[in-house]
């Protein structure tokens, strides 16, 4: 492919993902930390800190709004939740609809990374080495020549940057097949995303969610705010100052 079909196919694709879906994902804190594989006990967060409950043969899991940034969220923006869901009957389940009072709307979102072209990108031309010079012959200025546009120290390149996209579908269903499972996390690439939050969220905040199934299920949880990946270490003996 030429350099300039596979500028315009870049293009094509980011214009594509960011039509895919108006997501208000302004307040959205995305980012967060997180504790390494060689991380001790005492600095990791619970395994399972979310609650749960059961709607007929379905199990929802370590429900909780994610964390983020810094565990709080404002009014008008987007916070996403980190759900676990399983079916554990022999048929097969849809999950027909999420609902929230605390939010406009509940989006099924995708979070994707794409590399875009960076339009007018320049890089400085190699210099010469230390010691080297130019030879004269090749000054166009020994010949009465004035430089043209063409000497320019600088050069066009293509640059490439990665940018996050979210997609989403406000109108969505999940199938669940029988003895299976689903996480929805940002870990995972698809969460649930609360879009247009009608109150500020924070660590005291309990969001009610309700989930409606194709067996005629449905179940309303309140939702915390969850914790952080990783906590300070605690010292039980005090530090000596």
């Amino acid at each position: 492919m030429s350099r300039t079909a596979a500028r315009s196919a870049a293009r094509t694709a980011a214009r594509r993902a960011r039509w895919a879906a108006a997501l208000a994902v302004a307040g959205l804190a995305l980012a967060g930390c997180g504790a390494g594989h060689d991380a001790q006990t005492s600095e990791m967060a619970p395994a399972i800190s979310g609650v749960g409950a059961n709607a007929g043969s379905i199990a929802l899991r370590d429900m909780e709004v994610d964390f983020g940034r810094s565990g709080s969220y404002r009014a008008g923006g987007a916070a996403p939740l980190r759900v676990w869901i399983a079916n554990k009957g022999e048929t097969a389940l849809v999950l027909e609809s999420v609902t929230s009072p605390q939010a406009e709307t509940v989006t099924l979102a995708t979070e994707l990374t794409i590399e875009e072209i960076v339009e007018g990108a320049v890089a400085l031309a190699e210099e010469p080495a230390d010691g080297e010079s130019e030879s004269p012959s090749e000054d166009p200025s020994a010949f009465g020549e004035s430089p043209s546009e063409d000497a320019s120290p600088t050069e066009e390149v293509e640059v490439t940057e990665e940018v996050g996209v979210l997609l989403g579908e406000r109108d969505f269903t999940l199938d669940l097949a029988p003895v299976s499972y689903q996480r929805l996390t940002r870990e995972t690439g698809t969460f649930l995303l609360l879009e247009g939050l009608t109150e500020d969220l924070d660590m005291r905040s309990r969001v009610e969610v309700v989930f409606a199934f194709s067996n005629g299920e449905s179940v309303s949880v309140m939702l915390p705010m969850g914790m952080p990946e990783a906590v300070e270490s605690r010292s039980f003996f005090g530090e000596e100052h």
